[in-house]
């Protein structure tokens, strides 16, 4: 646990964003770590933070939004954004941005930006949109006040033509600005994303209604990036639609992170399968489909026999390596379809979709057998003792788990090297 958390502190001062870590704790969230950023930007460092109370630090914060937000991600674990105002002398001097996310340990990622300038230009083009003519003149001069900022702001006429881009738009697609005055904004297009996709997006604001997805674009030199993009319709006098102002941020960073933590929160480190919570959770959908459809479902849960004598002879090192030699092994020769994953030290289970009890045993002969004849780095024999278990309603997932578990148990007390169903 303690390479995790020392992976996830490095990752976090990679980030361009502010990256704040808390954990909850007796009503409150205590300050776990953040990053460079955090302490470059908000002028205070680790020391001064780091296991003090976020109510303590920021007396005002359970009034603006992000306390309430950070419990309910606390609570369910589903990511949350919110926009959250900053005041200075009782006086509105701001706006940040902030994306919360529940780490596997259970602690809370919180991703925040200064977005001042953006809604200034939102509240700037919505009080041209309702109360005057947008003229050409004013929009470029408007997006000249943006030059400075890191996000992309870009223009475009009623058809999607480029008019005008800010030089964040050209130091982070790699495009010259006569590449991209005069062209569609199909050249960003990455690919990855359908006809549907982009239909939706044109039926949005040509509708007169502001947009805002994630998408993933395309550099010049061809590297893909997720932004984070709102459009806003302008219209002219007669509420035609003159321009469209896109602002975008690069989240590739963030985006990238959150994959790397969902992949934590599934994936076993050391044998890159599945881990327990996620064949928990496997089974439990697989029980959901059962009661639906009546389609039948086995579980196979086997560990490798006289494990302890491996450690013991040859250390710990060989221990692993035998437990992901394995792992590749048993993946080689399950269906595309069935679940495999580590539930526990060298426990492992397989789940079989659409298969009997009768078909499950043949599946785990088959795996006891490859297991016994393959040799592990020319050097290292081991075998397998399973135990086999059929879901039958209303049993719970615990209760299956349990049977397949006591059948495994009979195939050591048998002998081992053996398939014993329940």
């Amino acid at each position: 646990m303690q390479g995790a958390d020392r992976s996830v502190t490095i990752a976090i001062d990679e980030l361009p964003d502010n990256v704040v870590i808390y954990k909850f704790e007796k009503n409150d969230f205590i300050f776990v770590d953040l990053n460079k950023n955090v302490e470059k930007t908000e002028n205070i460092s680790k020391k001064q933070l780091i296991g003090k109370k976020l109510t303590e630090v920021f007396p005002g914060v359970k009034e603006f939004g992000l306390f309430d937000v950070l419990l309910q991600v606390h609570e369910d674990g589903k990511a949350r954004d919110l926009d959250t105002r900053l005041y200075k002398d009782e006086k509105l001097s701001g706006w940040r941005y902030n994306s919360v996310r529940k780490l596997p340990n259970g602690e809370l990622i919180v991703f925040y930006k200064d977005m001042t300038r953006c809604k200034q230009m939102e509240e700037e083009l919505y009080y041209l949109d309702k109360e005057t003519v947008l003229e050409r003149k004013k929009v470029q001069l408007l997006a000249q006040a943006l030059e400075q900022t890191d996000d992309m702001v870009l223009i475009t006429d009623a058809n999607g033509i480029i008019e005008y881009v800010n030089d964040s738009v050209i130091e982070k697609t790699k495009y010259e600005r006569e590449e991209l005055i005069g062209n569609k904004t199909n050249i960003f297009k990455s690919g990855k994303h359908t006809q549907e996709f982009y239909k939706n997006l044109w039926e949005t604001i040509l509708a007169g209604k502001n947009y805002h997805n994630i998408l993933i674009d395309k550099t010049k030199d061809d590297r893909l990036y997720y932004a984070d993009l709102k459009i806003t319709p302008l219209f002219d006098e007669n509420r035609n639609i003159q321009n469209f102002v896109s602002t975008s941020t690069d989240i590739t960073s963030r985006i990238e992170m959150e994959k790397e933590l969902k992949k934590l929160a599934t994936i076993d480190s050391l044998t890159e399968i599945y881990n327990r919570y996620k064949i928990d959770d496997a089974i439990n959908i697989e029980i959901q489909r059962y009661k639906r459809y009546k389609e039948p479902f086995c579980i196979l849960m086997f560990d490798i026999d006289h494990f302890k004598v491996v450690n013991d002879t040859y250390g710990h090192d060989i221990g692993d390596r035998v437990l992901k030699a394995l792992s590749r092994l048993v993946l080689k020769h399950i269906r595309k379809t069935d679940i495999f994953g580590r539930w526990g030290g060298e426990e492992f289970v397989v789940i079989l979709e659409n298969t009997t009890k009768e078909k499950a045993v043949v599946i785990a002969e088959k795996i006891r057998k490859r297991v016994e004849a393959y040799t592990i780095d020319k050097k290292y024999k081991i075998t397998i003792s399973i135990g086999v278990a059929e879901y039958q309603e209303p049993q719970t997932r615990e209760e299956l788990v349990k049977k397949a578990d006591d059948a495994l148990y009979r195939a050591k007390q048998n002998g081992r090297n053996q398939v014993v169903a329940a």
